[in-house]
């Protein structure tokens, strides 16, 4: 259960540095011309959403437990 626990806590601390970066801004920015689907732009949304899935997961796991 802690082993969880640890990962939950170092995932969303992954996914509150990757929202608060520059990257991200970016990538959550509407752009002229599809520029916001730059490839670059479109694999930080998707990072964001892994980490947001994966946080889901272990909090889902968590509960069960508990």
């Amino acid at each position: 259960m802690e082993h969880l626990r640890a990962e939950l806590e170092k995932v969303t601390a992954a996914l509150r540095e990757q929202i608060a970066s520059w990257p991200y801004a970016f990538a959550m920015a509407g752009g002229c011309n599809g520029g916001a689907e730059h490839p670059t732009l479109r694999a930080v949304r998707d990072e964001v959403e892994q980490l947001r899935r994966r946080c889901g997961d272990l909090e889902a796991r968590i509960a069960e437990h508990t």
